[in-house]
């Protein structure tokens, strides 16, 4: 099997397991909203990062910049939310 569609293999399975999961959990509904909206913005981001990697050069070199600028807020919010 292609690393690619590994990889997407390894979203769809995921995205439709972690709806499953809000759903027949016990979460309030805003909570459900809220992580079924947060997974799902996750996976897209995913699966976009995943078809730019493997389109071209450019798009690894995007793709990088794409996980490094995540790096940075992340360390930025760890230092600021508490």
């Amino acid at each position: 099997m292609e690393t690619k569609k590994l990889h997407y293999l390894i979203a769809s399975i995921s995205y439709i397991v972690i709806i499953i999961h809000f759903i027949l959990s016990h979460y309030t509904t805003e909570e459900c909203k809220s992580g079924i909206l947060f997974f799902s913005l996750s996976t897209i981001i995913y699966v976009g990062f995943v078809y730019l990697f493997f389109k071209s050069d450019l798009g690894k070199f995007i793709v990088v910049g794409g996980l490094i600028f995540i790096a940075i807020i992340s360390i930025f919010l760890i230092f600021t939310t508490v």
